[in-house]
């Protein structure tokens, strides 16, 4: 669990010094502390046992929340349960490791793309604030 631990505090710390211009709302998720980062990877290794009551305040989403929604493809009023599972589906299908045999470029696709996840998921759990 440390390597792991480890690997993904290098990665977050290589994020920042990236010269591509991340968005704002994703450059700020991305700097989180490493207790937020054992949480999620404590989450990622759980059996799944956690709360699937539908989230609170569906009334005003903010703009960030519904892009989340979007780029997780999940409903706004999916239960929490759902958006952990699209999360898990997504960084699955995108992380970079699974590219690290294929070309630079799609190679910067999958990293770009697994960074809109975790920022998006990230942006989802603040919002209806669940772990």
């Amino acid at each position: 669990m440390g390597q792991i631990f480890d690997r993904i505090k290098r990665i977050t710390r290589s994020l920042g010094a990236d010269e591509r211009t991340p968005t704002s709302w994703d450059e700020s998720l991305l700097s989180s502390d490493d207790d937020e980062l054992r949480r999620i990877i404590n989450e990622l290794s759980a059996d799944g046992s956690s709360n699937s009551a539908p989230p609170p305040n569906r009334g005003n989403i903010p703009a960030d929340v519904l892009k989340a929604h979007t780029i997780l493809n999940v409903a706004v009023g999916s239960a929490t349960d759902h958006m952990k599972r699209a999360y898990r589906t997504a960084i699955a299908k995108w992380h970079p490791d699974r590219f690290s045999q294929a070309s630079a470029s799609d190679h910067a696709v999958a990293q770009q793309r697994a960074r809109e996840i975790n920022a998006a998921y990230i942006t989802l759990k603040n919002h209806y604030r669940f772990s």
